[in-house]
C-alpha cells in the first residue's frame, strides 16, 4: 500500500527489445523457455539467444530471465548442466567486468562433455536486482521481491586471447541496463 504498483509481466516484456547486434555480435536466433521451465521458474520475462562473433565466429547462448526471486535464484547452472550429460570441471570461480565505472561480478563455471576430462564448455551468470550484477552466494536472500538472472555459455577460452564469454559480456551487459531500470 505504500508502494508503487508494477505490472511485473509488462516490464518483463521489456527483455524482448535487446538489440540483435551488440559490438561485433549478432543474434542468430531467439527462442523462448520451454513450458516446463517457465512454470518452474514462474518468470515474468525472458529470452533464450544465440549469438555468434563476426571477428572470431564464437558462438554464445545467453538467457535473461526476470523473476521471483526464489525461483530466479535456485536455478543454477551446475545442477543445470550436471542433468544434461556434461561434467563439471573444477570449482566455479568469481570473475569481475568493469563497466563505466562499476564493478559486475559474475560466477564462471567449466563443464566437459562425454567424459572427456578437458573443459569444452564455459558458463557465466549473475544476477541483479536493479542494481549491478553480482555472483552472490545466497540471491534467494536479497530484500528484493524479484530478481534479474543473466547466463552466458560459450567455448572455453584458450587462455591466450579473449575468453568469448567474457568479451561477449563486457558488450552485452550494457545493453541490458536500461531493461532493468523500472518505469
Amino acid at each position: 500500500r505504500w508502494s508503487a504498483n508494477v505490472d511485473l509481466k509488462a516490464h518483463g516484456d521489456k527483455i524482448k527489445r535487446l538489440p540483435e547486434t551488440c559490438d561485433s555480435w549478432t543474434l542468430v536466433d531467439e527462442s523462448d523457455l520451454g513450458e516446463s521451465a517457465a512454470d518452474l521458474l514462474r518468470c515474468y520475462g525472458s529470452t533464450l539467444r544465440n549469438y555468434v562473433d563476426s571477428e572470431t565466429g564464437n558462438k554464445v547462448n545467453v538467457a535473461i530471465l526476470f523473476g521471483p526471486r526464489g525461483p530466479t535464484a535456485i536455478h543454477i547452472p551446475e545442477i543445470c548442466f550436471d542433468s544434461v550429460g556434461t561434467t563439471q570441471v573444477g570449482e566455479r570461480k568469481m570473475e569481475t567486468i568493469d563497466l563505466n565505472g562499476k564493478t559486475q561480478s559474475l560466477w564462471s563455471v567449466k563443464f566437459s562433455r562425454d567424459e572427456n576430462p578437458e573443459p569444452s564448455i564455459e558458463v557465466w551468470y549473475a544476477w541483479s536486482d536493479g542494481s549491478e550484477w553480482q555472483a552472490s552466494k545466497y540471491p534467494r536472500f536479497w530484500m528484493t521481491e524479484t530478481l534479474y538472472k543473466v547466463q552466458v555459455s560459450g567455448p572455453v577460452g584458450d587462455g591466450k586471447s579473449t575468453n568469448p564469454c567474457k568479451k561477449f559480456l563486457t558488450s552485452f551487459l550494457p545493453q541490458l541496463e536500461p531493461i532493468k531500470q523500472r518505469d
